[in-house]
This record gives C-alpha cells, structure tokens and sequence, in this order.
C-alpha cells in the first residue's frame, strides 16, 4: 500500500519518495486527502514514543515539494495549502507541548514512593474527593431532578473563569487515575511483585507538592490526547487567533451545532438510566426502605479499624444489604440489548458478572458507610481506611460463597474487574486495583461508580463479540410496532430486486404518511465512547444515508416495481413529498442532518408515532402523575407536527438551551509552550428543573392514586399495599 511506502520514507527521511506519495493521493481523492493521511497511522503520531522532530521536518519538506509539483501539473492548490498547515501545525503545536509534559513527568519526586504507596495514595485522594463532594449536593429545591450533578457551577482548578459539574471533577479524576496507573505499572513492572510492605501507615496525598504535580501533568496529557483525537477522527479544525497579543491555537468541531447534539445525548443518556433506576426503586420501594436501613445497621457495627470484618458477614445479612444494588442494577440494564445476555468469556455468563457488579457495590457501600461514620480528617492514620490495600483472594473466596458460585468462575469475575498492568478495559469498568502480590486496593468510590450497561458493551466490543444480527431484530422490531399505529400505512413485505443502476436494492422501510413517504434506513450501533468509535459509528450512518438517497432516486425509475411489492396499495405516481431518515438505536448524532436526511433515534420515533403524551412522575408521600405536554394536537398524528418534532424531540427539547459554549485552555508547562484551547458546551442550567414542579404544583391535571387503586409501579398490587405503604 502506498501509505505504507509514506511512513516508511519518514522513517527514513526519504523526501522526495514521501512526496511523490503525497502528490499521487491529492490527486486521487483531494476531498479526502487530509482525512485519508490521518486515519492512515502513518504521520508522525505527535503523542507517540516512536516521534521524532526529524520526522515531522521529513513531512513539512515533502509536503512542500508536493505542493510544488501539484502547481508544476497545474492543478490549484488552495485546498492542499490549507490542509498542509492544518497537519503540521497540529503534530508541531501538541508534540511540542507534551515533549515539555514528558520531561517534567520524569522529574517528578512522586516516583520516588513505592509503587503500591503511588496507587493507593491516589485512591485515598479519589475517595476522600468523594466524600468532600457530598457537602456540595444539597439543593434548596424539594425534589430531584437526577441532573444535579451534571450542572457546571464549580469554579476549575487553576484555571480562571471556567465552570464545570460534579461529574466533569468525578470523572476527570478517574480518566487521570486510568492514565497515571498504566504509567506507574510500566514504570514499576520489575518491581512490582517484589514488594513486601503494604502497610503504609499514616500515607496521606496531601501536603505533598509531587502529588499535585502529578495530577496536573496526568491531566494535560490527557487533554491533549483528547484534542488529537477529536482532530484525528473528528474532523475538529486548528484556528490560530490573536488575543490581547498573545496567540492561542483553538481546536473547533467543524459544525457547533452537532457537537452540541453530542453533548446532549450525554445527558439524556445519564437521564435515562435516573428514570430506569428509580422506576425500578418505585416497584420495590418498600424492599428497597428495608434493605438502605439494614445496610445503616451493618455499617454501624463494622469495625474498620479491621478490614478482615468486610468478610465475616452472614449470607443473610448480606442479601438483605444486597436488595437495593440488585434492584438499581437491574434498573440500568432495562436498556441492554438482549443479545449481550449472550456473552460467555471463558466460561463466564452475563449473569456470573452481573453478581459480581452486586457484590462488589454491596460491600463497597456498606464499607464507605461505616468509614464516613469514624473518620476524622485531622487524623492521619485514619485516611487509609478510605481506600485499604487487601488479599483478593478475601473477596474471592466470600463471593463465592455468598453467591454459591464455583471458585474458579468467581476468581475470573473478579479478575475481570481488576485494573492491572495488563488491563482489559479502562479504570471505570475495573475498579478494583491491583497493588502486586495478589493484592487489591480497595476503593469504594471506584466501585459504585460502575455504569453496567457501558462495561457490558464495552467487554463485548473487547471480546469481538459480533452483534450484527441485532440490526435485523431491530429493524423488524420497529417496523411491526410502527404498524399498529393506523395513521401511516407500513411496508410489511420484503421489497428487494435489481434497480434501474443494474445494482441490487433493498427496502428497510417504506410507509405512507398522509401525501408524504417515509424512507427510513435503520441502523444498530453500539454506543460509541471514544473518538474512534464515534468516527466508526458515523461512517456507518454516512453509509445509511448514502442508502436512503439512492432509493429516494430508485423511487422515480423503480416505482412500478415497489408498487408491486409493497403490501398496502401505492398511488399511481410516486409521491414528490418523502421524509428520509436514518433511524439508529443510540442517542449520539439525533438530529443532526446530513445530504437532506435526518438522524434519529429509535426511541424519538417511537415516542412520537406510538406514545404521545408527555407524562411526569413524582414520589413521595404519594404518587402523582401529570401530563406534561401532548404530542399532537388532534387525536392523529399530522405530518406538520412530525416535521415539528423532528427539528426538535421532546427528549432533546429541555436540554437545547441549557448550554453555554465556550474555549477552554489546556494550562502548558513551559512559558513558550503553545497557548492550546478547545471549544466545548457546559451545561449551566438544570434542564428539568422548571418542569418537575408541576408535577406537585399542577392541580388541575395531577392523577392521585387513590390507595386502593392498581400501584403505578404495575406490581398489579393495590397502592396501599405496595408504594403506597
């Protein structure tokens, strides 16, 4: 491959080779000439250990000589100027920055700790985080909104004028966290079974200037990883502007617009696990009250002075603590394809390690309890406690025998959920930490904050487990919903023959919605959570719209053929009115338009066509009921009001003005390091908090559940005997 031949005259330093390369692939595809260079791996990678300055200047060299043969064949070379400085002042601007990062990192004293001091030192500092935030989550108003956390309205350190939530300061410290262990396990993996002393007593993070050191340059590296990445596989672009004489490179997505809808499928993924989690808390609210006081009684009485108590609790005691993590876990995984019920890794079920996400977050909160009952921040010797080091083998072996489960199944599931220096996921889908020697550091925080559904997906993805079928079943599955509603008339045949372009063509559906044809391509993805993956994940959808336009065009060449095969009666001529769409079952690109067809998510198109009201729930004393908003104005959809919806879902709706955009800075090292900031949305208001009071103020439309009614909860109890109680 000729981009083979590219990396290998950078290797060495072959520029007139390197340059023929380039004037070939500009000429091919010039469109596509600074993406295909990118997703090739074979630039200089300016975060990469093989970088050198040599072959940066390699590139710059042929990339000029390149230019100069493109304008000796007279072809005009604006385009490939652009994209010349946009590749090589990106690769200069962040290798050197992280070149100044690097050598800082290896003169820092905190490497001068044992490797299992470094690690545990670090969770100590995650934890007591933890519990310092707890003091920030009260509000003034009476009820939760499930988004509180979300809003950014702390001031970030050492950076001015910048705002950012709970979850960014959360999950901040844990992306730091996955990228200092990997380097602290590469730097002691020589030593790291040798250790012998993992009591450190009176260890503590603070007043120790290397471990903030630290934290600062884990976080730029990170950032900056960050910012190559979205320019990468993102298509982000690197505006050099001037700002009170000081320059500052800004790396900007193309299209605002659409990362802002990315930003908003965030929060209405983390919306929807609040909603899942506590219609599942409504259903066992009774076992739930039980099980939250029984784990205030365990906690009481655990002595953690004594980690060894963790692993003397009773079957019974547990599972009576259990009840409430099993019910919220099941809650979170309402929304998992069935297909990941699939997963067998080794001999290992979906079920084995959903019994391990139960034990784990079962003792880890019973733990955190009883220490946040004890601790004193001014005792030294107590911050240990907040995060122990201990034998794995204890928490295999109660595991097991708490769970029934055979030993070498339990011992797998907890090695898969152990961060090693060989680590399958990433530190949020495997807290627990290995220190060496068969011991783990055990930090609650890490712990409970496990999102379930992602580890699943995420270790399915690791495994390669395929999930293609999935798309058939979720086409199926749509289209025989959507046919029960009696306002659009839906294709129930297989429509599939060879179109007018001597190409084969097939139809994932096709209806008639009043004058207007639906044309929708679905698409089953899994949920994207990296750059990468995004990428992947849109070039799938661009190959669905690709689709969804060509059968637009089949329609005026092929329409006597459709007619023929559809299952309800076509008119005569095919309409001039057609909606497109590509429908996927993620949240991610909604909305966004590309080439006149529009993304939406499966769950959107439902809600519209199968389930038009708008409904609030509140829990209480009672449950009250209100509808919010109707989705139609008649008792029928009209096609005026699905265009409406489309421009805007109500999902989406609370959450468009909700952000404020901005450019962050990522702080540098050096005084002539570059100036590098990010464009990026904050979420600067709850967007449901002017909506859940009328769920208590709205007299007129509440629904009260009267005691002896059926529980909303669908237990098929009465209400007094069941939420109610």
């Amino acid at each position: 491959m000729e981009l083979n031949n590219f990396k290998n005259a950078l290797n060495e330093s072959d520029v007139s080779l390197a340059a023929n390369i380039l004037t070939e692939l500009y000429i091919e595809n010039p469109d596509k000439f600074k993406k295909s260079l990118l997703l090739s791996n074979s630039l200089p990678e300016p975060l990469g250990r093989s970088f050198t300055d040599k072959k940066l200047e390699t590139l710059q060299l042929a990339l000029i000589l390149a230019g100069e043969q493109l304008i000796e064949k007279g072809i005009h070379i604006l385009n490939f100027t652009r994209d010349f400085a946009q590749l090589t002042q990106t690769i200069e601007i962040i290798s050197k920055n992280a070149k100044s990062n690097q050598e800082r990192l290896l003169s820092c004293d905190f490497f001068n700790y044992s490797l299992s001091e470094q690690l545990q030192m670090f969770c100590i500092y995650i934890e007591d985080q933890y519990r310092l935030s707890t003091e920030t989550r009260t509000n003034n108003k009476n009820f939760i909104t499930g988004m509180e956390s979300e809003v950014a309205k702390f001031d970030a350190d050492n950076v001015k004028g910048v705002k950012i939530s709970e979850t960014d300061r959360h999950e901040t410290l844990i992306e730091i966290a996955d990228t200092l262990f990997r380097l602290l396990y590469h730097n002691g993996k020589k030593t790291i079974e040798n250790e012998v002393n993992f009591e450190h007593e009176n260890i503590t993070p603070y007043e120790i200037g290397s471990f903030e050191e630290i934290i600062y340059l884990a976080l730029q590296r990170n950032l900056l990883v960050d910012m190559w990445g979205k320019f990468k596989y993102r298509d982000w672009e690197l505006k050099v502007i001037e700002k009170n004489g000081i320059t500052h490179q800004l790396f900007i997505p193309c299209i605002k617009e659409d990362y802002k809808k990315e930003r908003i499928a965030i929060n209405r993924y983390i919306y929807q696990d609040h909603i899942n989690i506590n219609q599942q808390h409504r259903r066992n609210l009774k076992a739930n009250n039980k099980s939250a006081n029984y784990i205030n009684e365990l906690s009481n009485g655990l002595d953690v002075t004594n980690i060894q108590a963790l692993f003397q609790l009773e079957k019974n005691s547990f599972f009576k603590a259990n009840v409430i993590f099993k019910n919220s876990i099941n809650g979170q995984l309402k929304t998992l394809d069935t297909i990941y019920y699939d997963i067998d890794y080794r001999g290992i079920k979906l079920i084995d390690l959903i019994k391990g996400f139960e034990y784990l977050t079962t003792i880890a909160f019973i733990y955190q309890e009883a220490v946040s009952k004890t601790f004193d921040q001014d005792e030294v010797s107590h911050y240990k406690m907040l995060s122990p080091i201990l034998e794995k083998e204890s928490l295999i072996e109660q595991f097991s025998h708490l769970f029934d489960m055979d030993y070498v199944i339990a011992q797998k599931v907890i090695n898969i959920l152990t961060f090693s220096d060989t680590p399958l996921l990433d530190v949020f889908s495997q807290p627990l930490i290995y220190a060496g020697r068969n011991k783990v550091i055990f930090c609650p925080t890490l712990i409970l904050q496990m999102h379930f559904k992602r580890i699943i997906e995420m270790l399915a993805t690791e495994l390669k487990i395929d999930v293609s079928k999935k798309g058939t079943d979720f086409e199926k599955e749509l289209r025989f919903i959507l046919s029960f509603n009696p306002c659009i008339q839906v294709n129930t045949n297989k429509i599939e023959f060879k179109a007018y372009d001597n190409k084969d063509v097939e139809f994932d559906f096709i209806g008639l919605f009043n004058d207007h044809l639906l044309l929708i391509e679905f698409k089953h993805l899994r949920i994207p959570y990296s750059d990468k993956t995004k990428k992947n994940a849109l070039d799938n959808i661009d190959f669905g719209i690709e689709q969804v336009n060509r059968r637009e065009k089949i329609l005026k060449h092929d329409w006597e053929k459709i007619k023929e095969q559809c299952s309800f009666g076509l008119p005569n001529e095919p309409p001039e009115k057609v909606i497109k769409l590509v429908c996927t079952n993620i949240f991610d690109f909604s909305t966004i338009i590309r080439e006149g067809v529009e993304i939406i998510d499966s769950s959107s198109l439902l809600k519209f066509f199968m389930s038009p009201e708008i409904k609030g729930t509140s829990l209480g004393s009672e449950i009250n009921e209100v509808v919010i908003q109707k989705l139609w104005k008649e008792d029928y959809p009209s096609v005026e009001e699905f265009k409406s919806f489309l421009e805007c879902p109500v999902a989406i709706q609370p959450l468009v003005n909700c952000f404020e955009e901005g450019a962050k800075p990522i702080a540098k090292i050096k005084n002539n390091d570059y100036n590098i900031n990010f464009f990026d949305y904050s979420l600067v208001k709850d967007p449901f908090e002017n909506i859940d009071p009328e769920i208590f103020e709205s007299k007129s439309t509440i629904k009260k559940v009267g005691r002896n009614a059926p529980c909303p909860c669908q237990s098929g109890k009465k209400h007094k005997k069941c939420c109610g109680a």
